[in-house]
């Protein structure tokens, strides 16, 4: 327990450099673009996500069964490549997809390898629980990023869109030959089987589910806000997503570690308490982060992104509100990722998102980028809602049973 906890604490501190440096590298961005070329880099960024869906579920399939099998060097070599396998087939019928239906075809498939780079490498740094790279890997991505972005600024004031997409695409390429010069892992054997896939694949529904979710619970609030007022709306609220990664310091620590522990524990009884404990953390963290971020919300826009980025103010209270709901929420998923249920928080999220497809539609025209940010804070808090009264019954009808253990008091 103390040692998670030690771990946790030494991710969450990482995930702070690493999001900040992932905020700057957008800060910097929005001041080198003009507000429209900024609206739709975002904008491709979104929609290489959504084109993702069909991957996304794989390198959490994956994370689970390292984490349950970490003994196990032979089998744990079949899931990686397996996984890889897959990810890689579906990420070239994704890329013949593209340049048969899809506009701006060459920036689009960037985005989506940099995306199939980060999905795997991740994934296989949860499921083996390597410290090393959870920490480093996206910071020192990270940072190239960053680094580029800012001699170009500062050389030229500001930078192209298509040169930003290059160097942002492959900057994880850079920092996994990095990472496996200085720690290999174990070598990859192109050992395809149909009885993993089968496994995997079996898995990665419900997942693939829960993150299509995801992906347009956000996502369709920026495709109708371009729908109705343009890129460079679009961009305005992106400025309030950006600004929203400083909640993810903790939750996304806790998340990485969480999952594959509960995969591993032989005894879920054990997982109570820290449950608990982690909600309460995010919970907690998100609201101290909250009341400040509100408070100057026009100064810290004004001072970091300067003022043509002013109506941005407007979503920072309703998208906070939203994030303290999601973390306690993406606590609970992960839970269920962990013990082979990941179809439960994949309904849950879904009812939320389709909840935003509908009320977004209805808000956002006729409020623009305040009514997606509302329509955000009310479907946050019903999933969460939802959440925390489904797993108060599903444990007092006994869902622990199944493992084999005594239910806790």
């Amino acid at each position: 327990m103390k040692q998670a906890i030690k771990n946790t604490f030494i991710l969450s501190a990482s995930n702070v450099v690493t999001r900040f440096a992932a905020m700057l590298f957008f800060v910097i961005l929005a001041r080198s673009l003009t507000v429209t070329e900024f609206g739709l880099f975002r904008y491709l960024l979104t929609l290489s996500t959504m084109y993702a869906l069909v991957f996304t579920g794989i390198p959490t399939a994956l994370t689970k069964f390292l984490g349950e099998y970490k003994s196990d060097n032979n089998l744990k070599a079949e899931y990686l490549s397996n996984s890889l396998f897959l990810m890689l087939a579906i990420f070239l019928l994704l890329v013949v997809a593209i340049l048969i239906f899809a506009s701006e075809k060459l920036l689009l498939i960037l985005f989506l390898f940099a995306l199939l780079i980060d999905l795997a490498y991740m994934g296989y740094a949860r499921g083996s629980l390597d410290y090393l790279k959870l920490n480093g890997f996206k910071f020192l991505e990270n940072v190239i990023k960053l680094t580029i972005l800012m001699i170009a600024y500062l050389l030229f004031k500001r930078v192209s869109l298509d040169f930003s997409v290059v160097f942002y695409s492959l900057s994880s390429v850079v920092s996994l030959i990095i990472f496996e010069f200085i720690r290999p892992a174990f070598k990859i054997q192109w050992y395809v089987s149909r009885t993993r896939m089968i496994e995997i694949i079996r898995y990665v529904i419900p997942v693939t589910m829960g993150a299509v979710g995801w992906t347009l619970l956000f996502g369709i609030s920026s495709v109708y806000v371009e729908h109705f007022y343009g890129h460079e709306q679009v961009g305005y609220f992106s400025i309030g997503l950006t600004l929203m990664q400083v909640f993810s310091f903790l939750p996304d620590a806790v998340n990485m570690i969480i999952m594959p522990k509960v995969a591993a524990l032989k005894d879920k009884e054990t997982i109570l308490r820290p449950i608990k404990l982690a909600v309460a953390g995010c919970v907690v963290v998100s609201l101290v982060i909250l009341i400040p971020l509100t408070i100057f919300r026009t100064m810290i826009v004004v001072i970091i992104f300067s003022d043509k980025y002013l109506p941005a103010v407007a979503v920072i209270l309703p998208l906070g509100i939203s994030q303290v709901f999601f973390a306690a929420l993406q606590v609970y998923g992960s839970v269920w990722q962990g013990l082979g249920k990941p179809g439960i928080p994949s309904i849950i999220i879904g009812v939320a998102t389709g909840l935003n497809i509908v009320l977004g539609y209805f808000l956002i025209k006729n409020y623009g980028i305040f009514g997606a940010s509302v329509s955000l804070a009310i479907c946050a808090f019903i999933a969460w809602l939802i959440t925390v009264i489904y797993w108060r019954k599903w444990l007092r009808r006994g869902g622990l049973d199944s493992f084999n253990i005594i239910k806790a008091d």
